[in-house]
């Protein structure tokens, strides 16, 4: 609420606030009033109109400008509980800051704080709770240009989370079996985590699909001695076909389709490469690499989990991860390793490459754009899939354009002219890298970030030097790596996995017990196994929001999880 008594006093002191005419107060502003010269209070009224009919517990409002507070009190009468509220003008935020006492779950952001606070606030809430989000600007002449950047981060920000909500809604469930299916081969998995550091200040090259990499290849294997190669899995098939074997294969996929981008790979190529695979990723492939590493035992499976690094209201570190996976390491004190993801396979290998201790770190294939309007390189698996769809009145380059046209397209600056085509999702990978590089330079200043990628889209914070120039100055200034002293690493503990397998049983007879009715929901919120909420996710939901249950997909889904369960104690 506004402290008038002190709003009051100050008033005696600053020229910018004025008396209304119904004896309030207002402030001037560049020869404007923030507030109606009249009555503050009827115009706040006519402010927060929009919100009349949506739900105050289900609501998220942020609001442009505090001014003197009268559109937030009436918001705090009405019961409004999720409010971010931005002020940039530092004297008007000084006076706010004094004469507002702000409730629980009210941000206030400053004209000192860096814009990335946003996220962090945006960090706290799941988007999902909110049937509604608004916004509310505080009068056109309240500068509104000073508030333009922070409306762009924030409709990025909700365009992201909603991209975010929509695909764990989707995949929440083939995410959890996929979990219970993958802890058998934990056996004859090595946790990512013991990579980290271990590769301190040595080149690391990360290869993606990106329509340019056709032209890289040549490249790639000079230079392959001479750094550590990590490719994202549907890069893997023009590597094979160029004779380039990388250092590890990176995989997070969850869909049993990601096996295409390794059936057409002879086994004794794929067992020369160390595979990396997130523990959610498809329980097919781990099947496919136990065989290979049967083939020749050299090699081997680093198993990690996808976790975002994320900052609170007050700065304060946390990590955002699989709610199952963490309840699993809690229980036996076993780390996967923690690995950042921005949407994409190449953004978590280009974390992975990070906590490895890579210095530089390089990317080629990373286009994040339609380069000759195709999306991916000669060769890999999409390509194929393409190509099988091909006939003589429907050639590839139409199959692609076809694609292409059904994307919202966008212009942005080019690695090697004006503008390149990339949309919405490939933007988002590129904001995703930018925002990490940046993070990364703050926290190591020393370390190379290099885009050798030879076309595509410019990415900030990368020092772009072409894949044949940087070939030379490897080749003049680097040094062969002895690859085979690195890997040497011992499987995780049996007696860890027993461990896991036992507190799983425990989960099992749980789930057995569960009533197929409406309180199933608080059943599981109330129990040590609150994570499984995350595996009804969907119908949750719905239940909350349109009270529907939907008790034929709770059965359905309660039987394909007791059946998974029950597996991990007959094998």
């Amino acid at each position: 609420m506004i402290d008038f008594v002190k709003l009051g006093e100050i008033a005696q002191t600053k020229k910018i606030i004025e008396k209304t005419k119904n004896n309030l107060f207002t402030i001037k502003l560049n020869q404007n009033y923030v507030h109606s010269i009249y009555d503050p209070y009827k115009e706040a009224e006519r402010l927060i109109k929009p919100l009349e009919e949506t739900n105050p517990e289900e609501t998220l409002v942020i609001i442009f400008g505090s001014g003197l507070g009268y559109h937030i009190e009436l918001l705090e009468k009405k019961g409004y509980k999720n409010v971010i509220i931005i002020e940039l003008n530092s004297e008007i935020f000084e006076i706010f800051k004094k004469i507002y006492r702000l409730p629980e779950n009210y941000y206030l952001l400053s004209p000192v704080d860096k814009i990335e606070k946003i996220d962090s606030i945006f960090s706290i809430y799941d988007i999902q709770n909110f049937k509604r989000i608004k916004t509310i600007q505080l009068r056109n002449d309240y500068s509104k240009e000073l508030y333009k950047s922070y409306e762009e981060r924030i409709q990025r920000l909700l365009e992201v989370k909603l991209g975010d909500f929509s695909t764990r809604m989707k995949f929440e469930e083939i995410w959890f079996i996929n979990i219970l299916k993958n802890i058998h081969f934990l056996k004859n998995s090595v946790e990512s985590q013991k990579l980290f550091g271990i590769f301190k200040n040595l080149p690391f090259l990360i290869v993606s699909a990106g329509p340019s990499l056709k032209d890289s290849l040549e490249y790639i294997k000079k230079i392959k001695d001479y750094v550590i190669i990590v490719a994202v899995d549907t890069a893997i098939l023009p590597l094979y076909e160029a004779g380039i074997p990388p250092d590890f294969i990176y995989s997070l996929d969850s869909q049993i389709y990601n096996l295409t981008d390794f059936l057409m790979i002879d086994e004794k190529f794929l067992s020369q490469t160390n595979l990396i695979y997130d523990v959610v990723s498809s329980p097919g492939l781990q099947v496919y690499f136990e065989k290979i590493r049967k083939y020749s035992g050299q090699r081997y499976n680093f198993v990690s989990t996808t976790a975002h690094l994320d900052f609170d209201y007050n700065n304060n570190p946390f990590f955002i991860k699989n709610e199952f996976v963490n309840w699993i390491e809690n229980k036996i004190s076993l780390r996967f390793g923690d690995i950042e993801t921005g949407g994409s396979v190449s953004t978590s290998a280009f974390h992975f490459s990070f906590l490895c201790g890579a210095n530089p770190i390089i990317l080629t294939g990373q286009d994040l754009a339609y380069t000759d309007l195709v999306s991916h390189t000669p060769s890999s698996s999409h390509f194929y899939r393409l190509l099988s769809k091909t006939n003589r009145l429907s050639q590839i380059e139409s199959l692609f354009l076809s694609i292409i046209k059904k994307r919202k397209l966008i212009e942005k600056d080019s690695l090697t002219q004006d503008k390149v085509l990339t949309d919405f999702v490939l933007n988002n990978f590129k904001g995703w890298f930018e925002e990490s590089a940046k993070n990364i330079l703050n926290f190591q200043k020393n370390i190379n970030l290099i885009n050798s990628t030879l076309k595509g889209t410019k990415i900030n914070y990368f020092t772009s030097i072409p894949l044949d120039k940087l070939q030379n100055i490897i080749l003049r200034e680097g040094e062969k790596i002895n690859k085979e002293t690195i890997f040497n690493f011992s499987l995780i503990e049996v007696n860890k996995i027993d461990k896991i397998l036992l507190e799983i049983k425990k989960l099992k007879d749980f789930v057995s017990k569960l009533p197929v009715k409406q309180e199933i929901f608080s059943t599981i919120e109330n129990s040590e196994f609150y994570f499984l909420n995350r595996y009804f996710m969907k119908e949750r939901i719905i239940f909350e929001r349109y009270a529907k249950f939907e008790e034929n997909n709770i059965c359905r889904k309660l039987n394909r999880l007791l059946k998974n369960l029950e597996e991990l104690y007959v094998r």
